[in-house]
């Protein structure tokens, strides 16, 4: 009786796995599915943030699969090129007039989301992951101006 039960079991799994793949319940782990970053924005981008950033990106859902990490890189011209110190994931974007951010992620396999909005010499926001567990705030503040190493 129990070798049925496992097998039907098993069976099931497999035909729940495949149904929920073909009508995408668990996300897709297709990167050419990720949103790509355009070649150029759709603004003029804001060179008030030009310069060097460092900050954090912190998981909120207790998963340690994607914990805290830090975040560094540059903007130029309003181009935003960060990079994920926990896989070296890269993220892009521009930002706007008004200080707002979106960020694309170039990894294979996990399809990442940044947003924030900056005002002086730092960036607040969320991120998530669609094809995961994960989720969370994360900031960037202006090297040379004091960071918040405790936050």
């Amino acid at each position: 009786m129990k070798k049925v039960f496992l097998i039907a079991i098993s069976i099931g799994f497999v035909v729940f796995f495949l149904v929920g793949r073909e009508l995408h319940w668990f996300g897709s782990n297709n990167s050419e599915s990720f949103p790509k970053l355009p070649d150029g924005p759709q603004f003029v981008p804001s060179t008030d943030f030009d310069g060097e950033w460092l900050g954090r990106r912190i998981n909120t859902t207790g998963n340690n699969m994607c914990e805290r990490t830090t975040i560094t890189g540059t903007i130029r011209e309003g181009k935003v090129t960060l990079r994920l110190a926990y896989n070296g994931t890269p993220l892009e974007g521009w930002v706007t007039e008004s200080g707002d951010l979106r960020l694309y992620a170039k990894h294979r396999q996990w399809d990442y989301r940044f947003s924030a909005n900056g005002s002086g010499n730092r960036f607040d926001g969320r991120w998530h992951l669609t094809n995961g567990p994960c989720k969370g705030t994360w900031f960037i503040e202006k090297l040379g101006d004091s960071f918040g190493v405790d936050e």
